[in-house]
Parts: C-alpha cells; structure tokens; sequence
C-alpha cells in the first residue's frame, strides 16, 4: 500500500525509532557497525537500525528529502506491528472503554475527518461583516456602474442619490438578513478565541460513537493548509490514516474548588486562581466526552 503523507512528525518518529530500533544514536555518532551479542536478533531490526541511522544522517544536509523519511516511518510502522505495540482500530472493533483501558504505547485508526482551525475561525469571525457586506455587493454591481455612468453624467444627478440610497438600503437589509453580525457579538468571539484558542490545528474523526481528535503541529504539515482544504475539503470525503499515541483519555482531573483559609500564603491564592483557570479551559477547550486526545506521528491518505 502506497502512503500520500500529509503530516509527518519527523523529530517524534526519529525519537521513538531510537528506542525501537536499538543503538541508532551509537550508530550515527560512531558511523560504524552495530555489535550484538545475540546473533538470532531480528536481523531485519538491525537493518531497519542501519537504514534510519542512514536517513538521519543524510536527511541533517541542507536539502532534506521527505521520500526518506517516509521510507523511516514505513520501518517505524512494520516494526510497532511486528512487536505488538499498536492498538489497530482499522482491523478490530473497540469501545470507548477498551480503547481508553488498552496497554498498548500507540493507536491507529483509519475515518473520514474534520479539520478545526481555532486561527483560521478568529480570522474569519473578525472579518465576518466584511466578508458580508462583499458577498451582498457583488451581484449589485450592475446596479453601481449605473451610479457611476449617472454621476459622471451629472456629478449632481438626483437618480443617481436615489438609486445609491436604494443600493445602501438593500445592502443593509441583506446583512440583517444573515450576511453580517453585531459587532459586540464579532468582538465577544474574538475575546473568547484569543484568550481560549490556540494555534493547534484539530482533525477530528468519529469511530464507534467515540471521537479521536489529532492535535497537530503545522510545522509538520506536508503542505499549507489551505492546499490540504482545497484538495481534501476541512470536513474529508477520504479516509486518512492517524498512527499515534493517546495523549488524553479517560481520567481528567475534576476542579479543586477548596476555599483558601484566611492566612495563607499567597501562593495558595495564586493556585486557587489557577484552579478557576482550568475551569474556564476546560468549559471552553476541554476535551468532550467520549473523546480521546491522540498525539499524532503520521497521517496519511492509502493509494
């Protein structure tokens, strides 16, 4: 099966790869041969060791080329499943419960999925009446070149005051009609998203009534986002393939509301505060039920 990588964590994968594949770091310091003592030791992991140190030491040139870490990732793939360390959701059914109880160090699953962009969304809130007012005005463009042809006529023309008065007021109707927001409400969301939101891109996907959301640094994107919206749409009509680890399951801490007793220290005040902030957090980022917070390595489209 060919991989289309669109997100590559390259320093996460080379991390867990040196405590995989055994004596990578001794390999690429000493740029010789690895030693065992035990011969009937997988020989294809002592390849795959080689092949990585190779890539890592290839890839630390000024040109790096993605086809080697994506070769790297295939080894770091086959090497999880040979040592049943992945919890494959794409060959078995689980709960939410069983996923959420499982030992295994990582997941994968395979579902269509949606991408939320808390950046992108407070870019777009903050020019919400603009981008209103655009989509309102651009079919009426007949009706403002009549304007112009009228005021160049007469720079005075009572038709032309007439006919701006009744553009203005079909503009304003249009944006009350749905096209435009308060601008209290506009500045009431951009609060919340500039002290709330974050530069994480979030790609969700639904599996047996449970919700895998991947937490995703664009620094490890294979293309900009708006490139992978385009091609993919932010809610996907593909499947893409998550391998990572589960960051947040079950078990999230309840808030400590304990009143501060008269005497204590500031500090105490201080983490009392802090309590009511992950309060906040949690009401209004926190993670919903039945989700599970997965830390990814690889995504990926199969061909």
């Amino acid at each position: 099966m060919i991989k289309n990588f669109i997100y590559l964590d390259e320093p996460k994968l080379y991390s867990f790869s040196s405590q995989l594949f055994e004596g990578i770091t001794e390999y690429v310091l000493n740029e010789e041969g690895l030693e065992t003592t035990n011969e009937e030791q997988s020989k294809d992991k002592l390849l795959s060791s080689r092949i990585i140190a190779d890539v890592i030491r290839e890839t630390s040139s000024s040109t790096t080329k993605k086809f080697l870490h994506d070769h790297s990732f295939n080894l770091f793939e086959k090497e999880l499943i040979s040592s049943d360390r992945i919890l494959d959701l794409t060959i078995q059914d689980f709960n939410y419960d069983e996923i959420c109880e499982s030992n295994k160090s990582f997941v994968k699953i395979r579902a269509k999925g949606k991408f939320i962009d808390l950046q992108g969304l407070q870019h777009f809130f903050s020019h919400f009446n603009e981008i209103g007012e655009a989509v309102a005005t651009l079919p009426l463009t007949e009706t403002l070149q009549k304007i112009d042809k009228l005021k160049a006529n007469n720079p005075k023309s009572i038709d032309a005051k007439n006919l701006q008065s009744s553009f203005d007021k079909e503009i304003k109707q249009q944006i009350a009609n749905g096209k435009g927001l308060p601008p209290i409400s506009i500045k009431s969301f951009n609060i919340l998203l500039e002290h709330f939101g974050d530069d994480i891109i979030r790609f969700e996907q639904k599996y047996n009534n449970s919700i895998l959301t991947s937490c995703l640094n664009s620094n490890y994107l294979r293309d900009s986002l708006i490139a992978i919206y385009r091609k993919y749409s932010r809610k996907t009509a593909k499947e893409f393939v998550v391998i990572g680890t589960i960051s947040h399951a079950d078990g999230t801490q309840e808030v400590d509301d304990n009143e501060v007793p008269d005497g204590a220290k500031v500090i105490s005040h201080f983490k009392h505060m802090g309590e009511s902030l992950y309060e906040m957090e949690q009401s209004f980022t926190g993670k919903s039920d039945r989700e599970i917070i997965i830390e990814p390595i690889a995504i990926y489209t199969e061909l």
